[in-house]
Protein backbone atom coordinates (compact mmCIF):
# COMPACT_ATOMS: atom_id res chain seq x y z
CA UNK A 1 0.00 0.00 0.00
CA UNK A 2 2.85 2.40 0.74
CA UNK A 3 4.17 1.91 -2.81
CA UNK A 4 0.78 2.87 -4.32
CA UNK A 5 0.61 5.96 -2.09
CA UNK A 6 4.06 6.99 -3.27
CA UNK A 7 3.01 6.55 -6.91
CA UNK A 8 -0.12 8.63 -6.33
CA UNK A 9 1.84 11.25 -4.43
CA UNK A 10 4.38 11.48 -7.26
CA UNK A 11 1.61 11.72 -9.85
CA UNK A 12 -0.23 14.31 -7.79
CA UNK A 13 2.96 16.34 -7.54
CA UNK A 14 3.35 16.25 -11.34
CA UNK A 15 -0.28 17.31 -11.81
CA UNK A 16 0.22 20.19 -9.39
CA UNK A 17 3.37 21.24 -11.25
CA UNK A 18 1.50 21.10 -14.55
CA UNK A 19 -1.33 23.21 -13.15
CA UNK A 20 1.14 25.69 -11.70
CA UNK A 21 2.87 26.03 -15.09
CA UNK A 22 -0.50 26.51 -16.78
CA UNK A 23 -1.46 29.24 -14.30
CA UNK A 24 1.85 31.03 -14.86
CA UNK A 25 1.39 30.80 -18.64
CA UNK A 26 -2.16 32.13 -18.52
CA UNK A 27 -1.05 35.01 -16.26
CA UNK A 28 1.35 36.09 -19.01
CA UNK A 29 -1.52 36.12 -21.50
CA UNK A 30 -3.82 37.98 -19.09
CA UNK A 31 -2.57 41.43 -20.06
CA UNK A 32 -4.03 43.67 -22.77
CA UNK A 33 -0.70 45.18 -23.83
CA UNK A 34 1.03 41.81 -24.05
CA UNK A 35 -1.77 40.50 -26.27
CA UNK A 36 -1.47 43.61 -28.44
CA UNK A 37 2.27 43.00 -28.78
CA UNK A 38 1.73 39.37 -29.76
CA UNK A 39 -0.85 40.40 -32.34
CA UNK A 40 1.49 43.07 -33.75
CA UNK A 41 4.39 40.61 -33.95
CA UNK A 42 2.15 38.16 -35.78
CA UNK A 43 3.07 40.03 -38.95
CA UNK A 44 6.83 39.69 -38.53
CA UNK A 45 9.89 40.78 -36.63
CA UNK A 46 9.80 44.32 -35.21
CA UNK A 47 12.03 46.63 -33.22
CA UNK A 48 10.88 47.83 -29.81
CA UNK A 49 10.39 51.41 -31.00
CA UNK A 50 8.19 50.19 -33.87
CA UNK A 51 6.03 48.33 -31.36
CA UNK A 52 5.89 51.38 -29.11
CA UNK A 53 4.76 53.67 -31.93
CA UNK A 54 2.23 51.19 -33.34
CA UNK A 55 0.62 50.57 -29.94
CA UNK A 56 0.95 54.17 -28.74
CA UNK A 57 2.44 53.09 -25.40
CA UNK A 58 5.32 54.44 -23.36
CA UNK A 59 8.80 53.04 -23.88
CA UNK A 60 8.88 51.72 -20.31
CA UNK A 61 5.55 49.92 -20.74
CA UNK A 62 6.67 48.23 -23.96
CA UNK A 63 10.05 47.34 -22.49
CA UNK A 64 8.46 45.77 -19.40
CA UNK A 65 5.98 43.75 -21.46
CA UNK A 66 8.63 42.61 -23.95
CA UNK A 67 10.74 41.40 -21.02
CA UNK A 68 7.77 39.43 -19.65
CA UNK A 69 6.98 37.88 -23.05
CA UNK A 70 10.64 37.02 -23.62
CA UNK A 71 10.89 35.48 -20.15
CA UNK A 72 7.87 33.32 -20.93
CA UNK A 73 9.51 32.19 -24.20
CA UNK A 74 6.63 33.56 -26.25
CA UNK A 75 8.90 35.90 -28.18
CA UNK A 76 12.59 35.91 -28.98
CA UNK A 77 14.99 38.80 -29.33
CA UNK A 78 17.78 39.27 -31.86
CA UNK A 79 20.40 41.94 -31.26
CA UNK A 80 22.03 43.82 -34.11
CA UNK A 81 24.41 46.36 -32.64
CA UNK A 82 22.36 48.45 -30.24
CA UNK A 83 19.06 47.48 -31.86
CA UNK A 84 16.83 44.65 -30.69
CA UNK A 85 14.41 42.84 -32.96
CA UNK A 86 11.53 40.86 -31.50
CA UNK A 87 9.57 38.04 -33.10
CA UNK A 88 7.15 35.29 -32.19
CA UNK A 89 9.03 32.24 -30.97
CA UNK A 90 6.30 29.70 -31.70
CA UNK A 91 3.31 30.60 -33.89
CA UNK A 92 1.19 27.95 -32.15
CA UNK A 93 0.46 30.68 -29.58
CA UNK A 94 -2.05 32.06 -32.10
CA UNK A 95 -3.81 28.69 -32.23
CA UNK A 96 -4.12 28.82 -28.45
CA UNK A 97 -5.43 32.39 -28.53
CA UNK A 98 -7.91 31.52 -31.28
CA UNK A 99 -9.17 28.55 -29.25
CA UNK A 100 -9.67 30.76 -26.20
CA UNK A 101 -11.45 33.37 -28.32
CA UNK A 102 -13.68 30.72 -29.86
CA UNK A 103 -14.51 29.33 -26.43
CA UNK A 104 -15.44 32.76 -25.13
CA UNK A 105 -17.52 33.56 -28.23
CA UNK A 106 -19.43 30.32 -27.87
CA UNK A 107 -20.13 31.05 -24.20
CA UNK A 108 -21.34 34.53 -25.16
CA UNK A 109 -23.70 33.07 -27.79
CA UNK A 110 -25.04 30.58 -25.24
CA UNK A 111 -25.74 33.40 -22.78
CA UNK A 112 -27.60 35.36 -25.49
CA UNK A 113 -29.62 32.25 -26.34
CA UNK A 114 -30.49 31.76 -22.66
CA UNK A 115 -31.64 35.36 -22.36
CA UNK A 116 -33.64 35.07 -25.59
CA UNK A 117 -35.38 31.99 -24.27
CA UNK A 118 -36.40 33.95 -21.20
CA UNK A 119 -37.64 36.90 -23.30
CA UNK A 120 -35.36 39.07 -21.21
CA UNK A 121 -33.43 40.34 -24.21
CA UNK A 122 -36.52 42.28 -25.40
CA UNK A 123 -36.39 44.38 -22.25
CA UNK A 124 -32.77 45.37 -22.97
CA UNK A 125 -33.67 47.36 -26.08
Amino acid sequence: MILNEQKFSGRESKVQELISNLVDFLKVLADFTRLEILEYLKHGEKMANEIQIALNKSQSTISQQLKTLTGADLISVRKVGARKFYKIRDPRIFTILAAISSFLSQRHREKIDELSALDVIDTLY
